[in-house]
């Protein structure tokens, strides 16, 4: 198995595995050979918004419209920030209201 540990990161360090059910961004991948594959194929990659639904072995992820299982190993490398605040997912910035017609 060629699943790698994702490096501390001081600013940000909650991977898939830690979360509680809610949506989320991936930020980062960190995985080589036939797991980066694996996932890939799952639809995680960077910028996409993936939902916890379960928090079993395997989770249960919603990424688009479909439902998948991941282990927590293979979700020990993904890297996700809360859908709210991500940089990654324009969906996610604040809507300001438009200026006033002069």
């Amino acid at each position: 198995m060629a699943i790698v540990q994702a490096p501390p990161d001081p600013i940000h360090t909650t991977t898939l595995a830690e979360i509680q059910p809610g949506r989320y961004v991936c930020r980062e991948i960190h995985a080589a050979g036939q797991d980066a594959v694996r996932l890939k194929r799952l639809g995680v990659c960077q910028g996409r918004m993936i939902e916890l639904v379960g928090r079993g072995d395997p989770m249960i992820l919603k990424i688009g419209a479909s439902r998948v299982g991941l282990s927590r190993q293979l979700a020990k490398v993904v890297l996700v920030d809360p859908a709210s605040v991500s940089p990654l997912n324009p969906e996610s910035a604040p809507v300001s209201a438009p200026a006033p017609a002069v």
